[in-house]
């Protein structure tokens, strides 16, 4: 049987081949930009909302365009809309109720309404004006690992081309940027290695907690957020939080304990001065802090160099992901595959229509 961890080992194959059928994936929708769009607005629920924090800010960086993201049930309680924007639906299966009912009032609206699901024939995708193939595949477990990759892959792959076509970023830069995005793989094969070793060294620590915070800033909030929901969903036996870097440095650090665990993603790029300081504060004062990638401070931190430059949230996406792995298998918490869960009761048509009565 494919097991959790082969899914994550899996993701280096999917970027290569995501990032080799960008064109082809994304031409119906470049074909559609015209001037008058201003605008590029993310909506999505769970791991299809973390994905957008990761992928949101390089979105906007390639495309020119003001770029940010929603959750849909702030986006139906929303009364002012731009119908010059963009509006991308992300749902891995397509079938979530809620970003459909969002989707649809995108394009009441008149604006151009974008699917990013898994196949072309997802109820999502047969409602936009455009679908862009996610290009995860089938994947076995509901917790997603590789469909979050891939999802931040693909938007920020989508915003790459956008940007193309409206002169926003030049062929060569264009270029840098795909050869940024080559190296992940091997990185994150080597990550994922490391990440195992890093487990079995602090294992005792790491299993003693009652919960997780998770710090990130820039891309790596939206990696901290979906950390957090890896724990939680995987594990089942902590509650857990992902904090953007500087708003989680105020109250949250009032109420940490010695059964907290801390951990800090830092890509030695953004706000690595907090990182350290958080760091030293926790071990400090309260009890247990790790720091994960750039500038580590003690032979507990898990030291990696990224090299993907602004695709490093997807050399960080693993660590999270082992994370929640080892701390499920090394405590006896199975972790069912998708049709384990339709077994016992819980169907995709029910598990995606919570928000009918």
């Amino acid at each position: 049987m494919v097991s959790y961890l082969d899914c994550i080992y899996r993701i280096p194959s999917i970027i290569e081949d995501i990032v080799a059928k960008r064109k082809d994936r994304t031409n119906e929708l470049v074909s559609k930009i015209t001037d008058k769009h201003n605008e590029i607005i993310f909506v999505g629920s769970g791991t299809s909302n973390t994905c957008s924090v990761t992928s949101y800010l390089y979105v906007e960086k390639y495309s020119g365009l003001p770029t940010s993201t929603i959750l849909p049930n702030q986006f139906m309680k929303k009364t002012v809309f731009n119908k010059n924007a963009i509006y991308i639906f992300t749902s891995q299966s397509g079938t979530s109720t809620f970003t459909q009912t969002c989707l649809k009032k995108a394009k009441e609206i008149g604006a151009l309404t974008v699917a990013i699901t898994e196949k072309e024939d997802t109820p999502l995708a047969k409602i936009a004006d455009v679908h862009v193939n996610m290009g995860c595949g089938y994947e076995e477990y509901g917790m997603r690992t590789i469909g979050y990759c891939s999802a931040i892959l693909t938007q920020m792959l989508i915003g790459l081309e956008i940007g193309l076509t409206r002169k926003a970023i030049s062929e060569t830069d264009y270029n840098a940027v795909i050869a940024d995005a080559l190296k992940v793989p091997a990185s994150h094969k080597a990550i994922c290695d490391k990440t195992l070793e890093w487990f079995d060294k602090n294992k005792e620590e790491l299993m003693d907690a009652d919960g997780f915070a998770y710090y990130g800033s820039g891309s790596l909030w939206g990696v901290a957020m979906e950390g957090a929901l890896k724990a939680l969903e995987v594990v089942k036996k902590y509650l857990c939080v992902g904090f953007e870097m500087d708003d989680g440095l105020h109250g949250p650090t009032m109420g940490y304990t010695k059964r907290h665990n801390i951990i800090i993603l830092n890509d030695g790029v953004y706000d690595n001065k907090y990182s350290k300081g958080l760091k030293n504060y926790i071990v400090n004062e309260v009890g247990s802090a790790f720091i994960v990638g750039a500038n580590t401070i003690d032979d507990k931190d898990l030291a990696f160099v990224p090299v993907g430059n602004d695709f490093r949230a997807l050399e960080f996406a693993p660590v999270v992901e082992m994370l929640a792995y080892r701390l499920a298998k090394d405590q006896g918490v199975a972790i069912p595959t998708m049709e384990e869960m339709m077994k016992v009761g819980l169907p995709e048509s029910k598990y995606f229509n919570t928000h009918d009565e």
